[in-house]
């Protein structure tokens, strides 16, 4: 739990502290409001195509202008592109407050794969571009073959495009403060761990799972309720076993992660095992997923989510292998002998005050 007096502490303790938090919340404020305005056009769609289902009989259309799409299939095209879009701004926040916590922990680790984050949100954003114009240029040259009056808009692209250009300048600020903020917390590994270089490797690996920990929570979890959510619309045969997998693979994500992160704390290598064994678990449900389904419906998005769904679990496969190798080499005892240590400050003060309890990312 934070420390709110600490935080403000942190998040005031430099301008380029104040300006790094100040972006996050700008950047959240700004992408999920013209992500709103995006998720509304791409509804007007969805009605539009819904109200058009009766046209469904093909025997009357000269032409079938993408495979064989009806418009149901159509408007369980734009119902996917919309689940993109609120996953992107629930993102959003999650990505805000990676930010905060950042800031607080005075993690270099987490200042760098934020402003990796920030770059891939381009090529979210530009996947979102070019999925919605093929998608609307294929509606609406059936809907001018089956001589229906109302085509749909294209007014939701200068929106997508605002949010590209968007994110191109937050990631470029992320970058600029994120070099500076790498520079102002890089000393900490040094005050917590001391000149031992074989230690702070350690501690930086312990890091890193820490922080594909948190993605996962959160990524990992987002990626298969999409799948799921997808599977749900996808009515072209029965795959009710499919769904019920895909629920389970859902409902095991938090209880993974934190048999992981305990795993790694109490350096269990039996927890890391099976970490180990439900991350192949769901490489393998994302690879199914990915070539039974979704791209045989040119879902790009969602392709290109569960492809970074299987990139993050392999690192943290690669990353938890790491981190099991540095078990009883010394990283446990430093962090013990630090516990103890804060114990004994908190005695000799006859007991008085709030003991600190130092965390791993502190």
């Amino acid at each position: 739990m934070f420390d709110n007096n600490k935080l403000w502490t942190r998040i005031t303790e430099s301008r380029w502290t104040i300006a790094y938090t100040s972006f996050a919340v700008l950047q959240m404020i700004a992408a999920i409001a013209i992500e709103a305005v995006i998720l509304q056009k791409n509804e007007n769609s969805y009605e539009i195509l819904k109200s058009y289902i009766s046209y469904d009989d093909k025997e009357n259309f000269e032409t079938i202008v993408y495979k064989k799409y009806t418009y149901t299939q159509y408007s369980k095209q734009f119902q996917s592109i919309i689940h993109g879009n609120i996953w992107f701004m629930v993102f959003e926040a999650f990505l805000t407050a990676l930010c905060f916590s950042s800031v607080f922990f005075q993690n270099t680790i987490e200042v760098i794969s934020i402003t990796i984050i920030d770059i891939s949100l381009i090529f979210f954003v530009g996947i979102q571009i070019y999925q919605s114009n093929k998608w609307i240029n294929r509606v609406n040259s059936q809907i001018g073959l089956d001589s229906i009056e109302v085509s749909l808009n294209k007014d939701v692209i200068p929106w997508e495009a605002l949010q590209l250009i968007l994110m191109l300048g937050f990631a470029a600020a992320s970058i600029v403060f994120g070099y500076k903020l790498y520079k102002q917390f890089g000393w900490n590994i040094y005050k917590e761990i001391g000149a031992n270089i074989q230690m702070q490797r350690m501690y930086r690996t312990y890091l890193v799972f820490l922080l594909l920990l948190k993605l996962d929570l959160l990524l990992l979890m987002g990626f298969q309720i999409l799948n799921l959510v997808f599977l749900f619309s996808d009515e072209e045969e029965e795959q009710t076993q499919t769904i019920i997998i895909q629920s389970i693979m859902v409902a095991s994500v938090i209880p993974i992660v934190g048999l992981a992160l305990w795993g790694v704390r109490r350096e269990n290598k039996v927890a890391m095992f099976i970490f180990a064994v439900a991350s192949g678990i769901t490489i393998i449900n994302f690879l199914y997923i990915l070539a039974k389904f979704i791209i045989n419906r040119d879902e790009n998005l969602l392709t290109l989510l569960d492809i970074l769904g299987i990139l993050i679990t392999i690192m943290s496969m690669v990353v938890a292998y790491l981190a099991t190798r540095n078990f009883d080499r010394g990283l446990k005892d430093h962090f013990q002998k630090r516990e103890h240590e804060d114990t004994v400050n908190l005695e000799a003060y006859g007991g008085q005050g709030q003991r600190k309890r130092f965390s791993i990312d502190d």
